[in-house]
């Protein structure tokens, strides 16, 4: 019996480490060999945190980019990916359930689908998830967060006078968000509960255009993006965070918000009341808060 138990185990041990060895731009499960990946090929981690098998929302993504050519192309030239699956139905190895527990504690996950971009060594460097417009504008806003190109419509704009040339030819209004990404309790909340998900970045791709203020304590930024920042909250007299303004593309106050309660059905509500604008009624996707 000795005898026969080692290669059964070695068996055993083999078929698990499979997913860890997929092929170039296949989705890997193992954390540990997604970041030997990317530490070897020099790429960043793109890690899917995703409900594959309830959430609507992770499902809808998957459909219309993950699983397109245009992505599968794409995919393998640039990132390691990575799915960290939360599923109801199915069930997970008792290893890989714990791996995925912990990961979505580390990086404060709060709801499906997240998508993360992180260095070799896990360090996040952009979050974004559903995107309208199929794997190309998908694309874009992944390949914005990662340095390289114009920002994506949809996506977080830095730069002020960028976002206003962008407002005046696209004749929308700009919505600044005053923020202390990495200290700000109500600005993470505001962010958690409205900014990263899907129905507001859908509704905020159709209605406005988004740029980013931030006043981080401990994240590094740019001499010129920190003085920027610094004259814009001197001008417009910010005086806690988050604040949110509209703005039109000559930079006039239109109005202005913050966190409210109900998420982004109400959050949405509100800003097209102070903008008096009725954005387009969506399909409503299947909940995918844990």
């Amino acid at each position: 019996m000795r005898v026969a138990a080692f290669p059964i185990a070695a068996l055993v041990t083999a078929t698990l480490a499979l997913p860890a060895r997929a092929q170039e731009g296949s989705w890997l499960t193992d954390f540990e060999a997604a970041k030997a990946a990317a530490k070897k090929d020099n790429k960043l981690i793109l890690a899917d945190f995703t409900g594959s098998d309830w959430c609507g929302w992770c499902i809808k993504l998957k459909q219309e980019v993950f699983d397109t050519e245009e992505f599968q192309k794409w995919a393998p030239e640039k990132v390691v990916l990575l799915e960290l699956d939360f599923p109801r139905k199915k069930e997970l190895p008792a290893e890989l359930k714990a791996q995925n527990d912990k990961l979505r504690q580390q990086y404060g996950i709060k709801g499906y689908p997240t998508i993360l971009l992180l260095d070799a060594e896990g360090k996040q460097v952009g979050k974004l998830g559903y995107v309208k417009g199929g794997p190309q504008k998908w694309i874009e806003t992944a390949e914005q967060q990662m340095g390289g190109g114009d920002a994506a419509e949809g996506a977080w704009m830095t730069d002020f006078k960028a976002a206003q040339a962008r407002a005046k030819k696209e004749k929308k209004p700009i919505l600044v968000d005053f923020t202390g990404s990495d200290w700000c309790g109500w600005c993470i909340k505001l962010k958690d509960e409205v900014f990263n998900k899907p129905e507001f970045l859908e509704w905020a791709q159709d209605n406005v255009i988004l740029v980013e203020l931030d006043y981080p304590k401990n994240k590094p930024q740019s001499e010129e993006l920190k003085k920027q920042n610094e004259q814009l909250a001197k001008e417009y007299r910010i005086e806690g965070y988050p604040t949110i303004l509209f703005l039109d593309a000559a930079g006039k106050k239109l109005d202005q918000s913050g966190y409210l309660e109900g998420g982004p059905e109400a959050w949405i509500a509100d800003a097209e009341k102070k903008l008096g604008i009725k954005g387009k009624k969506k399909k409503k996707a299947k909940k995918d808060d844990k």
